[in-house]
């Protein structure tokens, strides 16, 4: 039995087996769970019309993840996508442009791409990641038409220390990674909480025979510093500090075998600042926030050493943002707000025709220039408890830039329990919302020259809208926990790369445009079975039909059929924890090879404590050794590793 796909499909036969199974501890609905991303206020998820899912801090502890985007693959509606050396997040389909990444409700400064973001967030001061599936404009603005990602990190609201560290080995290459991370709280004052964060990552580089990059080398700092005080009963100051360093670098494949070497300095500053109020009646927050990212990238020839190109960018983020929740009546809890937001961006990577001003390095000389977006908004919510049995959520938006023209954008989602008898509940969900995602700065005014093509902005773009049904029937009956929602996105004036002309080398130039319009539907379905705590059993399905209509062509990198299996058993006699995931994507459109591919892929993570407050990890990433590519799949990693917590 050599052939790893088959023993994979005989694992999952095996997990679905209800005899055999220990278990699955990673619900897709949870019915007892708050969000406070699907309403920006805080919702049990039993009267959210939206499709939610929140993973939360056992979940992360249980699969020993250190970034976001090790716990993403668990999440319903969630696929992650090759995009160079990195992989991004698509939700029902949508890219990573389209799918709004927060921390703590809040933006943060990235690339258009959002290539780097599941790498930049750690996990060590999370919570919870919540992720809501579909649009999320009606309440967080541009970017959210495929759905909503929130980071929320814990409350310092007690003394404790945690830390963690592990080493990785890779099969491929010989290529290794070492981390570790540390949280702790102090709490100097009553009301006063005080946490401190830290990780560090040292990533070695993994590359096929050939010498091209799959795995980046990497060296990755982050601190992070918060503050939480309890001024009176109802009144909350909140203030948090990050920073984040990253250099990277990665080899590809040049011209006749030749390889050319990619230099990366990254660093990321954010500041909050919030005032919170909450007496149970009524509840509100004024915040301030900016987010300031730099970026230095060099393309050098490998052998030689002399530099190609280089790029020096600079990215600021500054909102200002309140909103206020009230009961006018009983039955009615509105939330009202407004945010102010600047985007700048200045860098060598785009032509404005503004503050141009002149970069040189090592005898190359470019041009570079800057931008500045302001964008503004309000938005009112109406959660209405029309009977005991039937709940509305009515949204809408009002959005205003000086640069395109302004938009409403608006939502209306239904609840209704067909009954609801403490361990049995069943209920019907429904939503009809509007999303819209605004051309980035890369977008409008992009002008590079690479060795293998040259992209042009356009300032002439329109914005991407949406219009998205969704559907769905959730329940829950004793151990068990069923759903099954259907999906359906219309989008309008998508936002792509057209190639133009080309160069006197012949090779082609592109340029933004908006190109089409989209469908994009789908069913999910989940099963989950808890019959103890100690065991747990889950299940959960995804079909996508994503298509560029005026092309009729499908939707590249997308998987049309989307299986995660997921087991949790904790062994008592032996203090031993278990926690095996399957997720298998099948039907992908590769976009490198142009072939439909599909994978299955099984990790396992073993737990067992050494002594008191001190535990041992062990654990299996890629069961069962397989690779491509085209996929970043690079073969089997063993990781070993400590966590203490005082």
């Amino acid at each position: 039995m050599s052939d790893p796909r088959l023993r994979g499909s005989l694992m999952l036969g095996l997990v679905c087996g209800a005899g055999l199974a220990p278990a699955l501890a990673d619900p897709v609905v949870e019915l007892g769970a708050i969000s406070v991303t699907a309403t920006r206020s805080q919702t049990s998820l039993d009267r959210v019309p939206a499709a939610v899912q929140v993973l939360d801090r056992d979940t992360i502890e249980r699969h020993d993840a250190s970034r976001l985007g090790d716990v993403l693959p668990l999440a319903q509606g969630v696929h992650l996508q090759r995009r160079g050396t990195r992989e991004t997040v698509s939700i029902r389909g949508f890219s990573n442009e389209q799918t709004l990444i927060l921390i703590d409700g809040r933006r943060v400064a990235s690339e258009p791409s959002q290539k780097y973001e599941l790498d930049r967030i750690p996990l060590a001061d999370i919570e919870r990641v919540e992720i809501v599936r579909g649009p999320g404009s009606t309440l967080y603005g541009a970017d959210a038409l495929g759905g909503v990602i929130n980071v929320i990190t814990r409350d310092p609201t007690a003394p404790r220390l945690d830390w963690r560290a592990r080493c990785t080995g890779y099969e491929l290459d010989d290529g290794s990674r070492c981390e570790g991370d540390v949280y702790g709280v102090i709490t100097p004052l009553p009301g006063l909480g005080v946490s401190l964060t830290g990780t560090t990552i040292d990533q070695g580089e993994v590359a096929l025979d050939d010498g091209e990059t799959q795995i980046e080398r990497e060296r990755f700092n982050r601190f992070a510093l918060g503050l939480d005080w309890r001024l009176a009963p109802d009144w909350r100051l909140v203030a948090d500090l990050a920073h984040l360093q990253s250099d990277s670098a990665y080899s590809t494949l040049a011209g006749k075998g030749g390889l050319q070497r990619t230099d990366e300095d990254d660093t990321r500053t954010d500041l909050a600042l919030a005032l919170e109020y909450d007496d149970g009646e009524r509840d509100g927050r004024l915040r301030v926030y900016r987010s300031e990212l730099d970026k230095d990238r060099e393309l050098s020839d490998e052998s030689s050493g002399q530099l190609i190109d280089f790029d020096e960018v600079e990215m600021v983020r500054t909102v200002v943002e309140g909103q206020f929740g009230w009961r006018p009546w009983d039955d009615h809890h509105l939330t009202l707000g407004a945010e102010y937001r600047q985007e700048a961006f200045e860098g060598n990577t785009i032509d404005s025709g503004e503050g141009v001003y002149e970069v040189e390095r090592d005898g190359i000389l470019t041009l570079g220039s800057e931008s500045t977006i302001d964008y503004s908004a309000f938005y009112l919510q109406d959660q209405w408890q029309v009977s005991s049995r039937l709940e509305l959520v009515l949204g809408g938006r009002y959005d205003a830039s000086d640069q395109f023209d302004d938009r409403a954008t608006g939502s209306l989602g239904a609840v209704y329990r067909l009954f609801d008898g403490g361990d049995r509940g069943l209920r019907l969900r429904a939503q009809l919302g509007q999303g819209y995602r605004v051309p980035t700065v890369r977008d409008l005014y992009v002008d590079v020259t690479k060795p293998k093509f040259t992209r042009l902005g356009n300032p002439d773009l329109e914005p991407e809208q949406s219009t998205s049904l969704d559907l769905g029937i959730e329940g829950h009956w004793g151990a068990w926990q069923a759903s099954l929602g259907v999906f359906r996105n219309w989008v309008d004036d998508l936002i792509d790369v057209r190639t133009i002309d080309r160069r006197a080398d012949g090779k082609p130039i592109y340029q933004y445009a908006n190109i089409g319009t989209a469908l994009l539907q789908g069913v999910e379905t989940a099963l989950d079975w808890r019959p103890s705590a100690d065991l747990g059993v889950g299940l959960q399905y995804s079909y996508l039909d994503a298509n560029d209509t005026e092309a009729d062509t499908r939707l590249q990198d997308r998987p049309r059929h989307r299986l995660v299996a997921t087991l949790d058993y904790d062994y008592r006699p032996w203090d031993l924890g278990v926690s095996l995931v399957g997720d298998y994507s099948l039907g992908v459109l590769d976009s490198v090879s142009g072939r439909e591919k599909g994978t299955g892929v099984w990790n396992l993570d073993l737990s067992r404590p050494l002594v008191a407050g001190l535990d041992l990890r062990l654990g299996v990433d890629n069961l069962f050794d397989v690779r491509d590519e085209d996929l970043l799949l690079v073969g089997r990693a063993v990781y070993l590793g400590v966590e203490g917590r005082f």
